[in-house]
């Protein structure tokens, strides 16, 4: 792990405002839930280079007092205030475009960083380490998974190179709106396709994240509970066999 050049994004809204579709609305809930995160990534000892961006304009003293004191990481805490910067019925989504953007415009980080892993910042993956190992054995340009017929795509965990996010994932999230039914998961699935078919390689079926988290926008925390973990690891263990056998 220690030659993998790559970085966790992680994004978050603390104060979501009038934003549409988000049941988890409270700030000082959502609040307690990025602290819990954010103690968990800067924990991990495997990931070295975290940027932790916010877009409600919150006070981020925690955040910042947090990373000074773990000054054996690389950590970026970057502020904006653009989740007030556009119509809310474009959805969550679009805001998440807009952390990322800014990611990409202005973190020194991403200036020095080959590989990027964006993460829902109110989240922990409790099997971070062995998505990592996947990553890494992988060696693609791309890992997310996709489903609903190619588009739809996993968006609380995907990865994938500078190349990818900045030539492709980029591009597509500036269409997301939730109005036009253009979901943020369908442009993340739309930029892998044509990534693609421009000849940037894909994973193989990605490990399935175990969440440590509520969904934002109906309030439920993810359910990971032993059975749903034994019929996940099977499925993916025929869907991987059926992708490498042409015949089928």
């Amino acid at each position: 792990m220690k030659n993998f050049n790559f970085a966790i994004i992680l994004t978050s809204t603390i104060n979501p405002g009038d934003m549409p579709n988000v049941v988890r609305n409270d700030i000082k809930t959502r609040l307690n839930d990025y602290k819990k995160s954010f103690n968990f990534w800067i924990n991990q000892k495997s990931v070295n280079k975290i940027i932790f961006i916010e877009n409600s304009g919150f006070d981020l003293t925690f955040f910042r007092t947090l990373a000074k004191s773990n000054q054996h990481k690389e950590i970026e805490i970057i502020s904006t205030n653009s989740n007030n910067s556009f119509d809310k019925k474009k959805g969550k989504g679009y805001g998440h475009y807009l952390c990322l953007k800014e990611v990409f415009n202005s973190s020194e980080i991403s200036k020095k960083t080959n590989f990027f892993i964006d993460i829902t910042g109110r989240h922990c993956i409790n099997n971070f380490n062995s998505i990592l190992k996947d990553i890494m054995s992988n060696n693609t340009d791309i890992y997310n998974n996709l489903s609903d017929s190619l588009k739809y795509s996993e968006a609380s965990i995907y990865g994938g190179s500078k190349k990818f996010f900045l030539d492709y994932v980029l591009p597509e999230l500036e269409k997301t709106s939730d109005i036009e039914y253009s979901l943020f998961e369908n442009r993340i699935a739309s930029a892998t396709l044509k990534a693609v078919s421009n000849g940037m390689s894909l994973s193989k079926i990605p490990l399935y994240p175990e969440i440590d988290g509520y969904i934002g926008t109906n309030g439920k925390k993810f359910n990971q509970n032993i059975f749903k973990k034994i019929k996940l690891f099977f499925f993916r263990k025929m869907k991987n066999y059926f992708f490498k056998h042409k015949k089928y």
